[in-house]
């Protein structure tokens, strides 16, 4: 299997394991040393952080993911992928399903097992649009 294979397969791995609310297969697919920021957010190091987050926030929402790939770049054992991250959630006390729609920006490593994992992550939300100025 090429790299870029191993790393679609990592990302469809990811997507089904936060269909499934898998927390333990999801903490398997990032380095142990992984850290994670977020808008707005502190930064999630380590797969302990992950699992904490990760059980808080499944014990409000239900959430679905998506990522669309902008750009893929492999150099040996380290990858990055930009995009745009679609969160799509739904708190468990009711209310509509929201969709949030985020920049996205990861760095992958390929373990000493010869795993790719998630390492690095880095997720912004995008400007906000702005009317167009006019002048008189």
């Amino acid at each position: 299997m090429s790299d870029q294979e191993a790393i679609d397969r990592l990302f469809e791995r990811w997507k089904r394991a936060v269909a499934e609310r898998d927390i333990e297969t999801i903490c398997n697919l990032v380095t142990e040393d992984a850290e994670f920021w977020t808008h707005g957010q502190p930064a999630l190091t380590g797969r302990d952080a992950i699992r904490a987050a990760l059980s808080s926030f499944w014990a409000l929402a239900h959430h679905r993911q998506e990522f669309t790939r902008h750009e893929l770049v492999v150099s040996g054992d380290l990858a990055f992928a930009r995009g745009l991250e679609h969160n799509q959630i739904r708190m468990l006390s009711g209310g509509q399903e929201r969709l949030v729609v985020q920049r996205a920006f990861m760095v992958m490593r390929r373990d000493s097992d010869g795993e790719w994992r998630f390492s690095r992550g880095m997720t912004n939300l995008p400007p906000q649009e702005q009317p167009a100025i006019t002048t008189g």
